[in-house]
This record gives C-alpha cells, sequence and structure tokens, in this order.
C-alpha cells in the first residue's frame, strides 16, 4: 500500500472526514439493546399486553433499530437470596463488558429487584420502570434520570361502578390472591374500600384456593357481585393465568363479575372504568425512546395512566339483566350483535324481493331433482344389470371351457400318450410326447381361466375357502408371499356379497402382481360394524394418492368401486410413495339385491 505523507493529509477536504467519520460511527453503533426483565413471565396477564405493545410501539417509532433481551424473574412464588444472586450473575455474564443501552422493569417486583441490584448490574445504563400503580412506585433507589410509568386504580369508583349499574347490592366477593403483591394490594382495597362497609358486606376470597373460590362465587347469596381482583397465586400455593382464572369463575358465577382491565372486555367482566394496558404500553415505549435519547432531569420523571371512560359487554348486561339506563353518560357498549334490519337493511330489502323468484326456482329444482333421482336409480338398476349380465356371461364361458373344452383337450392328450407308446423312431416319439405336454399345459391353462371366469369354489365351499384358494395359486406363481387371515366370518354368505368381495380381492392381487414390485401381500377378510371389510396391504413401492387421484381411474379399480357401490359399501385406498399400498373394501351384510 502507498504510504501517505502527513503533508497529503492536510489537503483532504474537511467535509470528506465528517462523511468518513459518521460512516464509521454508523457502523459501530449497531442496534440499541433493551433488557426487559418480568416480574411473572412475558405471557402473564394483564402485563402481557403491556408488554406487546411496548415492543411493537418502539420497535415502530425508533429511528435505530432495536434489539430486546428479556428475562423472566417468576415472582409467582418467593424467591430466596441464593436464587437472586444467581439471577443477578446470569445477567452479568449475558451481557459482560457492553451493558444494555435501557433497563425495562415490567411489575413491581422486577422494579424493586432491579433497584436492590442496580449497583452491581449496570448502573450506567438508563432504566424505565413500567406496569406499575402509583401507590407500588419505589421511594429508594431511584435516580433523577428514571423514567416511572404507572398507573392509577381508582378502587373506590370500582365500587361505585357495580352501585350504579346493581343499586341493590348488599355482597361483594373480592377475588384476590395470596403473593406478597397481592397481599399488598389486599390491604390497599381493605383501607379505600372502607367508606362502603355501610352499605355492602365484603368477602376476601384470599384465603381460599381456586376451587374453593368456584365454590364461593357459586353459591352467593342474593344481590351479590364479584370483584376480580388480582390471582397470581391461591392460598393452596398454586398459580394462575389471570384470564384462565376469570374463565372458571365466570363458568360457574352465580353473580355478575366487574373487572380492571381493559383485556378481560368481553371475557367474563360487565364492564366499567378500565385501565388500558395498550395505552401504557404505549407510555412505557415513550418513556424508553427518552431513556435510549439520554433523558436528564432534576428528579425521576414520573407518567401516570388513569383509568379510561367506561365500557360495557352487551352479553353480560342481558345475562344479569342490568337496566342499561342506568349506565353512566358517555359509556360505550360492545359486542351487541345489530339486528338483520341494521346489519343488512339494503340486503334484507333485496332478498324480501329475491325470495318471490326464488320459490318459483325452487319448485323448479325440486321437480328436476326428483326427475334426475328416477334416472340415477335407473341408472344404478342398469349399472347393476350389466354387472349381473358379465358376471353371467363369465359363468357361461367358463362352463363351456370346463365341460367342453376341457374335456376335449383331456381326450386328446389321452391320444397322444397312446401315439407316444406306439411311436417307433426316436424321433417321431420326441414330437408326439412334447404335442401330448403341450395339451396337458393347455388343458390346465384352460381350466385355470375358467375358474378366474367363475370359482365355482364360492357356491361349493363359500368365499373364504375361495379367497384361501386364489392366495394360494397367487403364491405358487413364485413373486409373491401372500399370507390369508379370516375372523369371524359366516361360512354362508349373500351370494352377491361373496361374489363381489372375491371380485375385488382377485383384482387387487393381479393389481399387485403387476404393478406393485412387492414381495409381501397380506389378505384379510372379518366381521365388522354390520358387514363384511376385506384387506388387501402389500410391501411394495406406493403411489401418491393426491397424484393419482387426478388421473384417470383404471378399468379394474372403476370396476371393483362400482362392484362394492352397487351393495352399499365402501372402497378405499391408502398409499404413499415406498410405504405399500392398502385396499380396504366393505360391503354391508344383507340379503342379495
Amino acid at each position: 500500500m502507498a504510504k501517505v505523507s502527513v503533508r497529503q493529509v492536510r489537503f483532504v477536504p474537511a467535509w470528506a472526514l465528517l462523511v468518513l467519520a459518521f460512516a464509521l460511527g454508523a457502523e459501530a453503533a449497531g442496534p440499541k439493546r433493551v433488557l426487559v426483565i418480568h416480574s411473572f413471565g412475558r405471557d402473564f396477564a394483564p402485563y402481557d399486553t403491556i408488554t406487546s405493545v411496548f415492543r411493537t410501539d418502539l420497535a415502530r417509532r425508533s429511528v435505530e433499530p432495536v434489539t430486546f433481551i428479556e428475562a423472566n424473574l417468576d415472582y409467582r412464588r418467593s424467591a430466596d437470596e441464593k436464587e437472586e444472586h444467581s439471577f443477578v450473575e446470569y445477567l452479568s455474564a449475558r451481557f459482560g463488558d457492553a451493558p444494555p443501552d435501557a433497563v425495562v422493569t415490567v411489575g413491581p417486583p422486577a422494579a424493586r429487584f432491579y433497584l436492590r441490584h442496580r449497583a452491581g448490574l449496570f448502573p450506567e445504563a438508563p432504566l424505565v420502570m413500567g406496569a406499575l400503580d402509583e401507590r407500588a412506585v419505589p421511594k429508594v433507589g431511584v435516580r433523577p434520570d428514571d423514567e416511572i410509568v404507572a398507573g392509577k386504580l381508582d378502587l373506590p369508583g370500582l365500587v361505585d361502578n357495580i352501585l350504579q349499574l346493581l343499586p341493590g347490592t348488599e355482597t361483594v366477593a373480592v377475588v384476590i390472591g395470596a403473593s406478597e403483591l397481592e397481599r399488598f394490594w389486599l390491604a390497599e382495597l381493605q383501607r379505600e374500600l372502607a367508606p362502603f362497609a355501610s352499605r355492602v358486606r365484603f368477602e376476601w376470597l384470599t384465603d381460599l384456593s381456586l376451587p374453593q373460590m368456584q365454590e364461593r362465587v357459586a353459591h352467593l347469596p342474593p344481590h351479590s357481585a364479584v370483584l376480580y381482583g388480582l390471582l397470581i397465586v391461591d392460598a393452596a400455593g398454586v398459580p394462575h393465568e389471570r384470564q384462565d382464572g376469570l374463565a372458571s369463575l365466570h363458568a360457574v358465577a352465580n353473580a355478575p363479575i366487574f373487572g380492571i382491565y381493559e383485556n378481560e372486555l368481553g371475557k367474563g367482566v360487565v364492564g366499567g372504568p378500565y385501565s388500558s394496558q395498550r395505552l401504557r404500553g404505549e407510555h412505557i415505549a415513550n418513556a424508553t425512546l427518552r431513556a435510549l435519547g439520554a433523558y436528564s432531569g432534576s428528579q425521576p420523571r414520573l407518567d401516570v395512566v388513569g383509568f379510561e371512560p367506561p365500557v360495557y359487554d352487551w352479553r353480560e348486561l342481558e345475562r344479569w339483566n342490568i337496566d342499561r339506563r342506568r349506565l353512566p353518560p358517555g359509556s360505550e357498549v360492545r359486542f351487541k350483535p345489530p339486528s338483520i334490519w341494521e346489519e343488512h337493511r339494503v340486503a334484507v330489502a333485496a332478498t324480501t324481493t329475491a325470495l318471490v323468484l326464488q320459490a318459483g326456482l325452487i319448485a323448479a329444482l325440486l321437480a328436476q331433482r326428483a326427475r334426475r333421482r328416477r334416472v340415477e336409480r335407473e341408472a344404478q338398476g342398469l349399472a347393476g344389470r350389466l354387472v349381473t349380465a358379465h358376471e353371467d356371461e363369465r359363468r357361461r364361458l367358463a362352463r363351456e371351457l370346463h365341460d367342453d373344452v376341457t374335456q376335449r383337450l383331456a381326450g386328446l392328450a389321452i391320444e397322444a400318450a397312446r401315439l407316444d407308446g406306439g411311436a417307433g423312431g426316436t424321433a417321431n416319439a420326441v414330437v408326439v410326447r412334447s404335442v401330448r405336454e403341450g395339451l396337458v399345459e393347455l388343458s390346465e391353462d384352460v381350466h385355470a381361466l375358467s375358474y378366474r371366469l367363475h370359482p365355482s369354489v364360492i357356491e361349493d365351499l363359500g368365499l373364504i375357502e375361495a379367497l384361501r384358494i386364489e392366495c394360494d395359486r397367487v403364491a405358487q406363481q413364485g413373486r409373491l408371499d401372500v399370507s390369508f387371515d379370516a375372523r369371524d366370518v359366516p361360512r354362508r354368505l349373500p351370494a352377491d356379497a361373496a361374489l363381489c368381495l372375491f371380485r375385488v380381492a382377485q383384482e387387487a392381487l393381479r393389481n399387485v402382481e403387476r404393478h406393485a414390485q412387492a414381495r409381501n401381500v397380506d389378505v384379510s377378510v372379518a366381521r365388522e360394524d354390520g358387514g363384511i371389510a376385506l384387506a388387501v396391504r402389500d410391501d411394495g413401492a406406493g403411489f401418491d394418492t393426491a397424484t393419482r387421484a387426478g388421473e384417470r381411474a383404471s378399468l379394474g379399480l372403476a370396476s371393483m368401486r362400482e362392484r362394492v357401490r352397487l351393495l352399499g359399501g365402501r372402497l378405499d385406498i391408502e398409499s404413499g410413495r415406498g410405504a405399500g399400498t392398502a385396499l380396504l373394501a366393505w360391503v354391508p351384510l344383507r340379503e342379495a339385491a
């Protein structure tokens, strides 16, 4: 590389140096890394919606790429000092010498944990504490440049909402769990709802397991309501997802349930003023953007998000016969199914007009359907007669071959044997012997052809013996190992059912011999579902049934399907490339048609 002198560098334009420095700085900066510490897990309600909105809004609005690194404390159970120390070591090792660009805590336990260990983790990283209530905002360890996004729950307003909708309420059952956070809220509720003690009686369900809570809300006295507060861990120490707990109580409650959070609307609560998790997630994203921009202040920035205007579930209002005239002014009612006239005013008018025309069309279609069914019955009868005629012709040809041609060939073979005994020359003897052997072989072939045309053994010995003989015949060819199994099959079956199953098996074995490239074939027949089921399975190459379904069916397969259909049965083929083929046929046991 050529050397550049100091003199040369002096003449480089200043703007070029600025562009180069900016490019190198942008390349080295990389995405912003945001550590998110969850109190109970990313998917734990009500924090799940807050976290989801926060992540989406921050990633969308940030001018620089953002990478989220998430860690779960799972404070649904008590964590000892050793576990916290291990978690601190994990976070330190996770980031090494490069601390995150910002730390976001979700929920009060995560905020308290991070403030306890901030000095040993990332003391210089800006901190955003989100998903808190203003009552739970930490007073110790907070720095002037910290961001706090808190909600403001109007607890007396929740009871005011219940009494406004149900002025005759005498009992309010409060659902709240037994974790440390829930014990805090229990004390807050008891303190702030004390002024209502002269009007209603509060039942605190904090000392009950979820099954016991279900039992209690199912047998509340008349004029009761349920306030669904928090259910993180019940009194039995069992953790619960918020939506699951609400669903289980809603399924058995004999009184209306009122909630706090936005995502409970439509899940079983009546409604009222609510805390919007979506709005709180957006505020946390705003605070994180300020933190990433190196916000500096003289005191921590506190952003308080209050209740939203009341919203109610029309279905719950109807279920508990709540007079909608009692709703506060400006209330929104959701989930009300619109009337047919409101939703489809134009469509209803058009439909009414069309009904008159459709009535005539329906009458014509009914007449056409009747004619079509008559034609289908005639076609089905014709198909049945064709199959019967085909079998009759097979029977006649088989009898003709057996009784005439086979006998005549046998006679010629006998005469050839006599000539063989009296032939004088060696050459003549060889010719005569060859003719005799050919006649014997031809006689056997004609006999086999006669059997295939019409196996009289079905009429003489029944379906099972006929199938066993057919399997033995195929096995004697030497190319396939054929096994046969029969279970609980009557010896005498209706003639049409027995012949149908035999023909299906015969055609299936013929297909295996010709196309399957198989080594083993299993043939089974059994009584099943009021009929007889036949299965022919091979271990051959198989085929793609989806591809084959689009191809034109072979004559043999079409014949099998038609035979089974005429008896009211069904025929299925299961196959896959390299997985062999299974042909499954079933016909009902009934008298011959």
